[in-house]
């Protein structure tokens, strides 16, 4: 699935992604990054909403898990079991979201717990950064539950 298929499949099955213009720009199971337009998601300061930030590192997190799991189950639950933001910092432009997961022991102990036990959860860390400094941080847990 490349980033153009992702995000067809996010506007039709998540449809306030649409709205909130998010796009993706990179998909990968080691990477994904996730933005979101400004315009459709300011507060009355002129900078992007909190829930808006939220929901754009929310997507990023899921992409990432979801990146993942398809490759051993494409019909898998994505679900997100626990999470934390911080915005750290006003986002003056379009909200960018990224993820890594370059740790490949994680990785297979998270497809291995799937294997095995047909559910796993994966941690996850996403990042708003701009000139390498951070503005928002997402520290989350998603689950993975093979369908019935």
């Amino acid at each position: 699935m490349d980033c153009k298929k992702l995000e067809e499949m996010l506007h039709k099955e998540i449809p306030i992604t649409k709205a909130m213009e998010i796009s993706v720009l990179e998909f990968t199971p080691s990477k994904v990054r996730v933005s979101a337009k400004l315009t459709p998601n300011v507060n009355k300061k002129l900078t992007a909403f909190g829930g808006s930030i939220y929901c754009v590192m929310l997507v990023c997190g899921w992409s990432m898990t979801y990146a993942n799991i398809r490759e051993t189950d494409v019909d898998a639950h994505v679900l997100l079991q626990k999470s934390s933001v911080q915005c750290l910092k006003p986002i003056e432009g379009d909200i960018i979201a990224e993820c890594d997961l370059t740790d490949e022991k994680e990785r297979a102990k998270f497809l291995k717990m799937y294997e095995r036990h047909n559910k796993a959860k994966l941690h996850v860390d996403v990042f708003c950064r701009e000139k390498g400094e951070t503005l928002a941080k997402f520290d989350g847990f998603f689950g993975c539950v093979r369908e019935a």
